[in-house]
């Protein structure tokens, strides 16, 4: 029996009214009457479809159980009684509950110094063309992504460069100020035309002993590079830095006009140039001015020089080598035919996708076509197809149309990867930043010779290979094997401490290591065998002989440094962290320890460099591509204002 028309507008009134009381209204929207109790409603958040939902004038379960499963923000937003399924809410309450506030998401807001920052960053740090920032598309992103603000302008990026570059270049002399030792390395690098000489500084925090380093310059060299171009430019970037007293060494690659470099002008050769003396000669001062006006290299210093290890052992595994395989005849016609045939593959992969395509398929792997510059890689190439079964061998030889190699050949070439493993190990060990120090040289030239004199009485073919490198090990390395900072290098890193050396010169070692410590702990006072020292600090009174012979014993200090290198030699523990009990093995780690073996992060400067000067960008200005360069290199130095 449907409801009297006057009946069904006070249910509907009723029901309208019962809605405006609810704490829900304002995400609902009543819609019509379906019976004395219930009716429908209509959910405003639900979009762009809007929900029907049903509801009852004595429960708001229904809409509050919807609002908790399709919009938990604003269920989470009210109060806990908004959430509560009680029927009678309205019930034996005779005041409206508070209005419900509408939810608002905000966000932080966006300034144009961040839009400015990000900018910049994401130009320098992902090696980006400057033109970037003119880029229509680009613009239209940053300004949809920060609410309207505009990026910099090309100009302004530029200027952005200019004024972060000294500001990084201070905050990195600030850095070197409160470093006591420092290592630098320098290379030179041609590309497109222009020549540029790069140079990196590394050091060893005190406290965590972390290697940190940064690049100090990546400049421009015009004209032929001499060495004392070379001198001229490397003094000049240590003593922007003021570092000129600090760099434990210089580590360069074994070129001619780096050697000579150093030869000139470098603390060994003066050392062995002063002569001792005791007359007294008069020089006109007017004439020396001249001279040093006339000689402008005579003001050069440069600090001692350390060839680059991991690029002797380069020269080693290529010249020495090459030397030691052509000497013989059958040695040398299978030597140089393998390897003719080996390029002839590694020729067609690097020509020819199709050839590449037909590698990967045969042999299910990527040929890796060797660097002409960097032996290891040709011999990882080597080792690459001789891991291959013969048949596989044979089958790429055949579809790439390449002469197939001969028995003997594969026997040698396997050979060939099999001794030389550990000259290739020990040059990618060598050529480590983070956890490798000047220390790791001796050792691992030692455990080198030692594992190649073992595999002598493996081999058919090359005996006198192994014995070419050995010999050149020995030769080349003669200066390091007999160094006092290399071999307190290798003293002073746990993991080796004296087991490197033979049992009859550990004792002698121990010695020096305990001068040293003793050295470190009496400073300025040289002289190790007095069985005291003069005290400095008492001031001198008049006729009072006490004060004047003032002498204080030694004997803690002496004891101390024997007994702490006694436990350093006797503790087990490896870690860099055990020298946290060791304070003077301790400073003398950073002492010789902070010195490179190789060049090889200079080498890693060229490597960004070449990211940045491509050959669309070859048009840079040799200050923009410095200053980006090194912005990119030391992003851990500057920030944008």
């Amino acid at each position: 029996m449907e409801p009297e028309p006057a009946q069904h507008s006070q249910q509907c009134t009723s029901s309208r009214n019962a809605f405006r009381s609810w704490k829900f209204q304002h995400h609902f929207m009543f819609k019509e009457e379906r019976d004395g109790r219930n009716f429908t409603v209509q959910c405003k958040l639900c979009l762009p479809a809007k929900k029907m939902l049903s509801a009852s004038k004595d429960s708001t379960s229904n809409l509050a159980k919807h609002l908790k499963r399709m919009h938990p923000r604003v269920i989470h937003s009210l109060p806990k009684a908004d959430t509560s399924n009680d029927g009678d809410e309205q019930s034996g309450k005779d005041t409206a509950p508070p209005p419900l506030k509408q939810a608002i998401l905000s966000t932080p807001a966006i300034t144009q110094r961040r839009v400015n920052s990000l900018v910049f960053d994401f130009i320098v740090n992902e090696v980006q063309p400057f033109s970037t920032v003119e880029n229509t598309s680009f613009r239209k992103m940053v300004e949809g992504l920060s609410g309207g603000r505009s990026p910099v302008c090309r100009k302004t990026l530029m200027t952005h460069i200019e004024k972060t570059f000294p500001k990084m270049k201070e905050a990195i002399t600030e850095i070197l100020l409160h470093t006591q030792h420092v290592c630098t390395t320098a290379d030179i690098w041609t590309a497109h035309h222009r020549s540029f000489i790069g140079i990196t500084c590394h050091w060893i925090e005190s406290d965590t002993l972390d290697r940190k380093s940064a690049a100090l310059a990546c400049e421009r060299i015009r004209g032929r590079h001499t060495y004392d171009v070379i001198a001229a430019k490397i003094s000049q970037v240590h003593a922007e830095f003021q570092i000129q007293g600090k760099v434990s060494a210089t580590v360069t690659d074994n070129g001619s006009n780096f050697v000579k470099a150093f030869n000139e002008y470098g603390d060994s050769e003066t050392e062995d140039g002063l002569e001792d003396t005791d007359d007294v000669q008069f020089d006109d001062v007017t004439t020396v001015l001249e001279e040093e006006q006339e000689h402008e290299e005579l003001n050069f210093f440069l600090p001692p020089h350390q060839r680059c290890a991991a690029h002797t052992l380069n020269l080693i595994a290529t010249t020495d080598l090459d030397k030691a395989a052509s000497q013989q005849g059958v040695s040398k016609k299978i030597y140089r035919s393998a390897k003719a045939k080996c390029a002839a593959i590694w020729n067609k992969a690097h020509r020819s996708s199709g050839a590449s395509d037909v590698i990967e398929e045969i042999a299910q792997m990527r040929c890796v076509v060797p660097s002409v510059t960097r032996w290891s890689s040709e011999y990882h190439a080597i080792e690459k197809l001789m891991n291959l079964p013969e048949s596989q061998l044979n089958e790429i030889c055949e579809q790439l149309k390449v002469a197939k190699l001969h028995p003997q050949e594969t026997v040698f070439l396997r050979e060939y990867a099999a001794i030389l493993k550990p000259l290739a190990y020990s040059v990618n060990l060598l050529q480590g930043e983070k956890n490798c120090y000047f220390g790791y040289v001796i050792p691992t030239l030692l455990s080198l010779k030692a594992k190649l004199s073992e595999k002598l009485t493996q081999v058919q073919f090359s005996t006198h290979i192994l014995l070419a490198i050995i010999k050149a090990i020995d030769t080349r390395f003669a200066a390091v094997l007999a160094s006092h900072e290399a071999r307190m290098a290798a003293s002073t890193i746990p993991k080796f401490r004296l087991w490197w050396l033979a049992d009859d010169e550990r004792e002698s070692m121990r010695r020096t290591m305990v001068q040293e410590a003793r050295l470190l702990n009496t400073e300025p006072s040289n002289d190790s065998s007095t069985t005291g020292h003069a005290s400095v600090g008492n001031e001198l009174e008049d006729d009072d002989d006490d004060s004047f012979f003032s002498f204080q014993s030694t004997q803690v200090t002496c004891s101390t440094a024997e007994d702490e290198v006694q436990r350093y030699l006797q503790d087990s523990d490896k870690t860099l962290t055990s020298l946290k009990g060791y304070p003077l093995i301790r400073a003398l780690f950073l002492k010789y320890n902070t010195t490179l073996p190789s060049s090889a992060p200079v080498e890693r400067l060229f490597s960004h460099g070449g990211l940045v000067f491509t050959p669309h960008r070859n048009r840079m200005t040799d200050k923009h591509f410095e200053e980006v360069l090194l912005l990119r290199y030391n992003r851990l130095y500057w920030t944008v204002d």
